[in-house]
């Protein structure tokens, strides 16, 4: 810290507006935008298109997109990377809630060799949904956090100034 030689008191430093905790507010939004991403994921997530022979499984990569978006949405705005486990962790459940809870084959198909001979790009799009949240959400907190960590140490406007003579600062503060 630089020593000045003025008269006037030193600015005193402002607490950290980063803290360790989530508040009930944002548990219950990660938990909103868990459920409707996941939702929204598991829906899409089979939608291919026929290319004569096989499919392409384009819904896939748009459901892990919509995912990965809501578990970085949700830990840049609380500065938590526990808010991007969490939001990952309700998306699998609601995944889990929509294909177990729900009668019939509507957002899953079965796994067995009649589906992998007929539509195995269908087969690996579940696969890839099933799997690919668990591993966004290990990738999407890892992300967050070293970008929280990076945003956390950038110098902020306020120690700019206290690197600067004590008249300019005065005169900035007018």
């Amino acid at each position: 810290m630089p020593v000045s030689n003025s008269l006037e008191p030193e600015p005193e430093q402002k607490p950290s507006r980063f803290s360790g905790r989530l508040g009930v507010g944002w548990i219950l939004g990660t938990v909103a935008v868990g459920v409707v991403t996941g939702a929204v994921g598991t829906v899409m997530h089979l939608n291919s298109l026929w290319t004569g022979s096989f499919g392409i499984p384009w819904g896939v990569a748009l459901a892990l997109l919509v995912a990965g978006l809501g578990q970085w949405w949700t830990g840049l705005m609380t500065a938590n990377m526990l808010a991007t486990g969490l939001t990952g962790i309700t998306q699998y459940a609601t995944l889990a809630a929509m294909t177990g809870l729900l009668p019939g084959e509507h957002f899953s198909v079965p796994m067995n060799t009649q589906t992998w001979e007929f539509v195995p790009h269908l087969v690996i799009a579940t696969l890839m949904w099933h799997a690919g949240i668990i591993v966004l959400t290990m990738l999407t907190v890892i992300l967050v956090s070293r970008q929280v960590r990076r945003t956390r140490e950038q110098p902020t406007d306020d120690d700019y100034y206290l690197g600067l003579h004590s008249s300019a600062a005065a005169w900035d503060n007018r």
